[in-house]
């Protein structure tokens, strides 16, 4: 009776070891640790925006409120216009007398985006640092001739095409009349000026045969504006001169108009 007694006494301590190992494993395993949550990264502060007629500079500080900023995105209104891991930015893709959102974006090493957004307008510009380009209606009023047995004395319309030979325009730029295909001038700009001469044929004549005359165009910027996404000349004023000299027996004549233009389609490129 004691050996069953003690035999019976060491199955209920060997059962007793066996619930508790497996209660521990169970405990363990239904309390994982548990991983931080990705923090957001600190936004800019003090954002501030310095507006010139062709730049903003955007400068702010680094935030405090969050993860470190691995990298700024820019976005001007609804663009992403830049990247930076600085705490400036400038922007040279503006014009003159224009508005515009920016938003810096700071960007989390996990990913996680913070913003700070700032408005300002950029300042206005004389019309004599826009580009002359695109199509212009142009208006021809004469204003004194001399030497022509024949004249029409009123005023008439042309369509100039301007093209800038540069990418970057202020710069000197081509006109072409698009009705007379003749009349080509290559225009020298200085400041808001431009003028130019050629000598072109087919409009004068002398004893039934055609001579040639010099065509002097000089035009000055009046207006200027934001078309499309550019800052373009959009009204100018000025003058334009033909001059044959004396051939074939025949005086010399001139004729010299003002002239108006007004753009009404930009070229773009």
């Amino acid at each position: 009776m004691v050996i069953a007694g003690v035999s019976l006494l060491v199955v209920l301590v060997v059962a007793a070891v066996a619930i508790a190992a497996a209660g521990g494993a169970d405990d363990s395993a239904s309390s994982p640790t548990a991983s931080p949550s990705p923090q957001p990264p600190a936004a800019a502060s003090d954002l501030r925006a310095n507006a010139g007629a062709f730049q903003v500079k955007l400068t702010w500080q680094a935030g405090t409120d969050g993860a470190p900023a691995v990298r700024y995105d820019i976005q001007r209104d609804t663009e992403i216009v830049g990247h930076t891991d600085r705490t400036s930015w400038v922007d040279t893709r503006v014009t003159p007398g224009q508005r515009y959102a920016y938003q810096v974006i700071a960007l989390s090493q996990d990913g996680l985006r913070r913003s700070t957004a700032v408005r300002t307008t950029t300042k206005t510009a004389p019309p004599g640092t826009a580009g002359l380009e695109g199509v212009f209606n142009v208006k021809l009023h004469p204003t004194s001739h001399y030497g022509l047995s024949s004249f029409q004395d009123k005023d008439t319309t042309a369509g100039w095409r301007f093209v800038p030979a540069c990418r970057q325009p202020p710069c000197d730029t081509k006109m072409n009349d698009l009705h007379w295909k003749a009349l080509t001038l290559t225009l020298d700009q200085t400041g808001g000026r431009y003028h130019g001469s050629a000598s072109i044929s087919g409009v004068v004549s002398c004893s039934g045969h055609s001579v040639s005359a010099t065509y002097t165009l000089t035009i000055t910027a009046t207006k200027a504006d934001a078309v499309k996404d550019g800052w373009r000349v959009t009204a100018f004023t000025g003058e334009l001169t033909q001059y044959a000299s004396a051939q074939l027996g025949c005086v010399s004549s001139s004729v010299h108009y003002g002239v108006q233009g007004t753009l009404v389609a930009s070229s773009g490129r």
